[in-house]
């Protein structure tokens, strides 16, 4: 196993309808999951921190200065719409929703979200790794290529695209 996801919280800011975290209610206790994380220092490189909204979490900078200082290298994504570039101090990685240009990404997560993200991909950028996270749907295909121009201009470290969970069938093209 190269890593492990660790949602922190199932909280969000945002429902969008291609994500689980909405289904879930229950609370997480973070002691408890970095209690059994730690057992994992010497098989794993990574823990992702996902959500939910990771930056909703109060301690999440202790969290990942925890984990770091065991020996993990440590990830966490976000839709943007939370502004804590201090984050960056604190990982390895920072993961941005970004799913399409400015029309159809705010049609999508929600008016003004676009701009929130970028804002925040622009604070964080050279502090720590930068991910640009795309969801492939039919209906974005289109939109991706269209991005696909943004992404090389903002120069993040990765620019990661997966399939829409609720549907295996849609084809990643290559840009």
């Amino acid at each position: 196993m190269s890593h492990i996801l660790f949602p922190i919280t199932y909280e969000c800011t945002l429902v969008c309808s291609g994500c689980c975290a909405k289904d879930h209610e229950e609370e997480i206790d973070i002691s408890k999951s970095v209690g059994a994380i730690k057992s994992r220092v010497d098989e794993v490189e990574w823990v992702y921190i996902t959500g939910g909204e990771p930056f909703l979490v109060s301690e999440l900078e202790s969290v990942c200065d925890e984990l770091r200082g065991i020996g993990y290298k440590v990830g966490v994504t976000t839709n943007g719409t939370v502004y804590r570039p201090e984050i960056a101090d604190h990982v390895d990685r920072i993961g941005i929703s970004i799913d399409g240009t400015r029309e159809y990404h705010d049609a999508y997560r929600g008016e003004g979200v676009y701009d929130k993200a970028m804002m925040l991909f622009y604070a964080v950028k050279g502090k720590c790794e930068t991910v640009i996270m795309s969801v492939a749907f039919r209906e974005n295909i289109e939109e991706l290529r269209k991005l696909s121009s943004v992404v090389d201009e903002m120069d993040p470290t990765y620019w990661q695209i997966q399939r829409d969970v609720n549907d295996d069938s849609v084809v990643i093209p290559e840009f």
